[in-house]
């Protein structure tokens, strides 16, 4: 039994009123309009929830209406920014607005309050400001929070003197 082609696609029993390259299959061109309609008509909606999520949430934070406004229309990822900001608030006796000040300038807002919230939770007493500053200036802040923990727990380190040492071991040369 010989496999035969449809006719609309084999070029052989096409009549060649049109160049080459205008010969279509009919099953290209359906699939291409199938795909063509798969294809989202409004991309731009796609960012709005993220702006709304952080609004929401920086407002549970008791951040004013024009910062949150201001800052979650000027992030990358909202979602990260007011995410870090709420997790520092309620996990740490950090102030919202200071959280804020604080995700707002890094790179990595989610790892920011993963350090801060790490190190006031297995260090003893130490100071929530002070911890705050130092996981922001860390380059590599979950890292940096590993280091102070473990300074602390092994070796009889103040909480500052941990956070100095471990800050200091990030500027090494190579």
């Amino acid at each position: 039994m010989s496999k035969q082609s449809s006719p609309e696609c084999n070029p052989s029993h096409r009549k060649s009123h049109f160049p080459s390259v205008w010969k279509f299959c009919v099953s290209q061109l359906t699939t291409a309009g199938l795909i063509a309609l798969a294809i989202p008509s409004h991309p731009a909606t796609a960012g709005v929830d993220q702006f709304q999520i952080c609004a929401a949430e920086l407002l549970r934070a008791d951040v004013s209406r024009e910062v949150a406004s201001r800052v979650c229309g000027e992030a990358l990822y909202p979602k990260d920014l007011s995410l870090c900001v709420l997790k520092i608030r309620d996990l740490t006796p950090i102030a919202a607005n200071e959280a804020l000040n604080a995700c707002r300038r890094v790179r990595r807002p989610r790892e920011l309050a993963s350090c801060v919230v790490n190190i006031n939770k297995y260090t003893p007493d130490p100071e929530a400001l002070s911890v705050l500053d130092h996981c922001r200036r860390s380059l590599l802040p979950l890292r940096f929070a590993e280091c102070a923990i473990g300074l602390s727990r092994e070796i009889d380190f103040s909480p500052a003197r941990a956070l100095e040492t471990c800050i200091a071991a990030e500027d090494f040369t190579r």
